[in-house]
C-alpha cells in the first residue's frame, strides 16, 4: 500500500470514528442474569446500537457467557479486548476482573486499577467514562445487583444528557443497586419492570 492510499485509509477511519454512534450500557450484579437475558432475546438482526454489557462476575465465567449468547441471540457477541473498536450492532461482554473504560476514539479500554464499590468491573467507573465520551449517545441502563455501584456513575449519565433507564428495584431480585440510583440521581427517564426494559431503550435507538 503507497503512502497516498495510507492517508486516504487514515482519513477515512477518522472521519468514521467521529460519526456519532448509539451505545447501551446494561449495568448489573446479582440477580441480572435473567434480566440481561430477557432483554438480549428481544433483539433482532439490523440493531442500530452498540449494546456493552458490565456485570459482577466471577472470573472465568467470560468465555462461558459470550458462547451462551452467541446461542441464544442473532446478532454477534464478543469479548471486549483491550483498544477494541466499538460499532453498532455488536454486543461487547466485559471480561471479569477488569474496569472497562471508553477513549475519546471510541475504543474500550480494560484497566486493572483498584476495586471501586468491591467490583471490577464497576459501573461507576464506565458510566462515567462512557457518558464523557458519548454525552446523549449514552443510553445506561441500571438493573438487579447487590451493592450500590452505578449510583455515582449515574449522576454523569444525568448531568452530560444521557438516557437512564432503571429496572423496578420491588421486582428486582436485589434492588440495592436500582435503588441507589434512584436515591443519587433527581430525575431518571424511565423506571421499568424487566419486561418492559428492551422496548423502553429501543425508543432511542
Amino acid at each position: 500500500m503507497n503512502s497516498k492510499q495510507s492517508m486516504v485509509d487514515l482519513k477515512y477511519i477518522e472521519r468514521k470514528n467521529r460519526e456519532p454512534i448509539k451505545v447501551v450500557l446494561f449495568c448489573g450484579s446479582s440477580g441480572a442474569i435473567n434480566v440481561l437475558e430477557n432483554f438480549l432475546l428481544n433483539i433482532e438482526q439490523g440493531l442500530k446500537v452498540a449494546i456493552v454489557v458490565l456485570l459482577h462476575r466471577k472470573k472465568g465465567t467470560q468465555d462461558y457467557l459470550v458462547k451462551y449468547l452467541n446461542q441464544k441471540i442473532c446478532v454477534k457477541v464478543l469479548p471486549v479486548e483491550h483498544g477494541i473498536q466499538i460499532e453498532k450492532g455488536i454486543i461487547y461482554i466485559i471480561p471479569a476482573g477488569y474496569h472497562c473504560i471508553m477513549e475519546k476514539n471510541r475504543t474500550l479500554s480494560l484497566d486493572l486499577s483498584e476495586k471501586v464499590m468491591f467490583s471490577r468491573p464497576s459501573a461507576d467507573v464506565s458510566l462515567e467514562s462512557f457518558s464523557f465520551n458519548l454525552k446523549e449517545q449514552l443510553i445506561a441502563i441500571i438493573v438487579s445487583g447487590a451493592n450500590a455501584d452505578g449510583a455515582n456513575g449515574a449522576k454523569w449519565v444525568a448531568k452530560r444528557n444521557g438516557k437512564l433507564i432503571v429496572q423496578t428495584p420491588k421486582e428486582a431480585f436485589a434492588k440495592t443497586m436500582p435503588s441507589s440510583v434512584l436515591e443519587a440521581v433527581d430525575r431518571v427517564d424511565h423506571i421499568v419492570p424487566t419486561n418492559e426494559l428492551y422496548n423502553t431503550a429501543a425508543k432511542y435507538f
